[in-house]
């Protein structure tokens, strides 16, 4: 049952039900779900606030409107491993798809001291920080901001833009290869900027994946601060056993 008195409006509490219901396959993938008035007698609320609730999750790509067919279930959530050290590119053309990438920020800029520390460069010193929203069909799978030492990667900044893999510019421009990452899983409630960027709402639970990046010579070479919306990802831990 709903809680008329919870902090959330009861289109937002609507809307994680129908969530909920999507994650343990209540509502299957292509699934037509029920019509507004079953919805409207299943969790007690108006016609208008079950709209929003749709219409919420549409614009966040969890369902799709079909002209006098209904309102079906576009997709289940994306499983990221938590243990390659593939980037975003490398994922998308892993899956076939194509990488979509739209830079918000890109500056030149003095580190703060948490950046220091995982570069492994003196504090303050200059570093390229750049914003990206990163898509999976049109809907925004995550927020990420990299840092980059300027001492390793002179001139990086030119080299980027929405059309090209950061860790092909470091392998062909610089000749570094990605050998590891070392990574924290935290879980936080959105800000107001990651919500804007990730299409969720403010205090929506959201990952943050603090990841630093090495090369071959075990040299940290950049530092990742990413976001995705709790209920669009899943990461996975692969345990492969030695034969």
């Amino acid at each position: 049952m709903l809680n008329k008195d919870n902090l959330y409006p009861l289109y937002i509490q609507v809307k994680r039900k129908i969530i909920e219901d999507i994650h343990n396959d209540t509502y299957t993938e292509g699934s037509r779900l029920p019509s507004e008035t079953e919805l409207c007698e299943k969790y007690a609320v108006s016609r208008i606030t079950i709209r929003r609730s749709l219409q919420d999750m549409v614009e966040s790509g969890y369902l799709v409107r079909k002209q006098g067919k209904g309102t079906f279930v576009k997709r289940g959530k994306i499983k990221r491993s938590l243990i390659s050290p593939d980037g975003y590119t490398e994922y998308m053309k892993e899956t076939g798809q194509k990488p979509e990438r739209k830079i918000v920020e890109k500056m030149i800029k003095p580190c703060s001291p948490f950046i220091a520390k995982r570069l492994a460069i003196p504090p303050e010193s200059e570093i390229l920080e750049l914003c990206r929203i990163l898509y999976i069909k049109d809907v925004p799978l995550g927020y990420e901001v990299n840092s980059y030492p300027i001492s390793r990667f002179h001139g990086l900044e030119a080299y980027i833009d929405d059309h090209v893999s950061t860790h092909e510019v470091l392998q062909e421009k610089y000749g570094v290869t990605l050998k590891s990452t070392y990574k924290v899983l935290n879980v936080l409630l959105a800000n107001e900027k990651n919500a804007n960027y990730l299409n969720c709402n403010v205090s929506t639970p959201v990952y943050q994946l603090d990841k630093t990046a090495f090369n071959q010579y075990n040299t940290a070479i950049y530092h990742s601060l990413m976001y995705y919306d709790v209920n669009r990802v899943s990461f996975v831990i692969e345990d492969q056993k030695d034969e």
